[in-house]
């Protein structure tokens, strides 16, 4: 009898144990999964088809899984609920979003992913046609809880807007006349008008903004964040622009549109008229081909001969144009000067020409991974600047310390133990600044970019023109 009571315990309580190892084991799984969340419906970037999970995002961030060796699993929703999912917090992560003050309540940003932009399409109608951009009391279709919904509310507040749950939806709705006028990103319209019977139903109008999506974690999540941003930076370059490549730049098509044939007839007509205006243009072809050498010769004018980026002369000209002007006056103007740390030991301890192969890596990076700004210019020496569009300190901020901790290092040769960091100053050229001379912006960001190196180099020093011109330099310094 006694015997059998202590089989009856020792079988209890291995089953006790395998119990909490296997609820150890399971939790522990859990643990490690990250939940990746975004739209079902926003092709290219990220869209369910057939209950698998396809797009730009869904393919760099299962790449991501699998060079850091960490399980992803995506969670596809409408789009206002993939940010109320993030609301509760959890090992998630929203795949892709812009940056706005509402949504830094409940989020923290990573590194930049993707450039996208965003238009505003009417239908394809004399009538319609005749209103350029939005007015008040204009009805315009946009997605619920999207930044366009956001955009519209706060830059046009006498504009409805119509909400739909995704873009899929915002689509249908416009094709079936429910809406004359959508704001919708750029590449989604692209993909989806293409599919339709009336490709040309809808046109774009407009361009309201470009932008760079974020990858985001639930706030407060430091070690998720942290997780997160050093497995980005394992990622090689050559994969993103492949996964870009992929859904970014390829245009594919099902079937044959219907107004193709009419297309392909007047292409024909205009073939043979072409023909004639071709031989008349033969004459002309040696003077534009002395107009080419011409302007060739005028680039070089405005290049750094060492790094390839623009010198004084092409930073001059930029700034001088109408997009730079256009910043300056909404007050949207970014500008990071640069200077890599200890250049003087460098050429001390490796020689001349390998500071020289810094200088030029460190250029190459740059244009890589920066393809969305204004300007990059090598002023002389060690010293680049960079234009940037940014609407807030934040925005610089993130731009400024992505530039110093991710690009800058990739200079780096550390077969030969070479490390390269660099000291930036970061000016956000805001409204109230009076002085907008170029001259007197990089005196400003390079004041910001000294005390960056007075505060112990490999740092980023923020300010605003505003404060500069008051001659209340900042104390704030992120390494």
């Amino acid at each position: 009898m006694h015997l059998l009571r202590l089989c009856r315990f020792v079988c209890s309580v291995v089953v006790f144990v395998l119990g909490i190892s296997q609820s150890v084991a399971l939790a522990e799984t859990d643990k490690d999964t990250i939940i990746v969340t975004n739209s079902h419906s926003w092709k290219p970037f990220a869209f369910s088809e057939n209950g698998i999970a396809k797009g730009v995002l869904v393919d760099y961030w299962k790449l991501f899984g699998e060079i850091n060796n960490t399980p992803v699993e995506f969670a596809l929703s409408d789009w206002n609920d993939s940010l109320v999912a993030m609301q509760e917090g959890g090992r998630k992560v929203h795949a892709g979003l812009l940056y706005s003050e509402s949504r830094d309540e409940y989020l923290d940003y990573v590194f930049p992913l993707f450039e996208i932009s965003t238009t505003l399409y009417v239908v394809n109608d004399a009538e319609e046609l005749k209103t350029q951009g939005v007015v008040p009391g204009m009805v315009v279709g946009v997605v619920r809880g999207g930044f366009e919904e956001e955009y519209l509310k706060n830059r046009y507040p006498l504009v409805a807007t119509m909400g739909f749950d995704n873009n899929a939806a915002l689509i249908q709705a416009a094709r079936n006349g429910k809406i004359k006028r959508m704001l919708v990103d750029t590449q989604v319209a692209t993909y989806y008008l293409l599919q339709q019977d009336r490709p040309l139903g809808f046109v774009p109008i407009e361009r309201m903004y470009k932008k760079m999506l974020y990858a985001a974690v639930p706030a407060g999540n430091e070690l998720l964040q942290r997780e997160i941003e050093s497995g980005i930076k394992n990622i090689p370059p050559h994969e993103i622009d492949r996964i870009k490549q992929k859904w970014l730049n390829t245009s594919r098509t099902t079937k044959i549109p219907s107004w193709l044939w009419p297309l392909v007839g007047s292409v024909l007509l205009l073939g043979t008229a072409s023909y004639i205006i071709l031989l008349k243009k033969a004459v002309r072809r040696k003077t534009r081909a002395l107009k080419a050498l011409n302007s060739k010769l005028e680039e070089y004018a405005f290049t750094d001969s060492l790094t390839g980026l623009m010198n004084r002369r092409g930073l001059d000209r930029v700034f001088a144009s109408k997009r730079v002007k256009s910043m300056l006056k909404r007050g949207q103007l970014g500008v990071l000067m640069l200077d890599v740390d200890h250049f003087k030991q460098i050429n001390d301890k490796y020689g001349h020409s390998k500071g020289d192969e810094v200088l030029n890596n460190l250029g190459r990076v740059l244009s890589n991974y920066l393809r969305e700004a204004v300007a990059i210019s090598r002023l002389g020496g060690e010293e680049i600047c960079l234009l940037v569009s940014a609407e807030a300190l934040h925005d610089l901020e993130v731009n400024a310390d992505y530039v110093r901790s991710f690009i800058v290092p990739q200079a780096s040769q550390e077969g030969i133990g070479l490390t390269v960091t660099a000291s930036v100053g970061a000016l956000l050229v805001d409204k109230d600044g009076k002085e907008t001379s170029l001259e007197a912006l990089l005196h400003h960001a390079d004041r910001l970019m000294y005390q960056a190196k007075e505060a112990g180099r490999n740092r980023v020093m923020l300010g605003s023109l505003s404060s500069q011109q008051h001659h209340r330099y900042p104390s704030q310094v992120s390494a």
